[in-house]
């Protein structure tokens, strides 16, 4: 099990690994190597099933990192209307707004689950983690609301990774 230390680390390298001159792949991976990094503070008993919601590339993105870092995670890369029937522990929402995410969350959610955003810039509503592009960099926000409803315990020293983004 990585050290606190070493998660930090491996959270900031994430997020400073984006720049104009790469491409969406990297991109993607830069977004699985944060998230992953996120997911590392978090305190479900057992998180391993990953589902990625109408974004085949960026499953795809996800399965890479996890083989090439030999991480032990499902990913799967499902539909809207298929969410009902899973239990995946995380959730990550690429294409959808704010508002779609929401609605997803309180009607079809119904266990534990850390949900995450490409794709929800204010991060008011919706996801707990929303994944942006500030200063030529990945960073996030947290949304304190949704990720208390999700029932996942995240360590508070990940909110402390947050702040610093946002007084850029």
């Amino acid at each position: 099990m990585p050290s606190l230390k070493q998660k930090i680390t491996l959270l900031l390298l994430a997020l400073s690994y984006i720049t104009p001159s790469y491409a969406a792949p990297h991109q993607n991976n830069s977004i699985a190597a944060t998230t992953f990094s996120i997911l590392s503070y978090s305190r479900l008993s057992n998180l391993s099933n990953i589902c990625i919601i109408s974004n085949e590339a960026l499953a795809t993105q996800f399965k890479i990192h996890t083989q090439q870092n030999n991480l032990h995670y499902q990913i799967y890369s499902i539909n809207t209307n298929e969410l009902a029937n899973t239990s995946c522990q995380a959730i990550i929402f690429s294409s959808l707004t704010a508002q779609e995410e929401q609605h997803l969350l309180n009607t079809t959610v119904r266990y534990p689950a850390l949900s995450i955003s490409t794709n929800n810039l204010n991060c008011e509503i919706g996801s707990a983690f929303c994944l942006y592009k500030k200063n030529k960099h990945l960073s996030f926000k947290i949304n304190l609301e949704s990720l208390s409803q999700s029932k996942v315990h995240i360590d508070p020293r990940v909110l402390l990774l947050a702040k610093p983004s946002e007084q850029q």
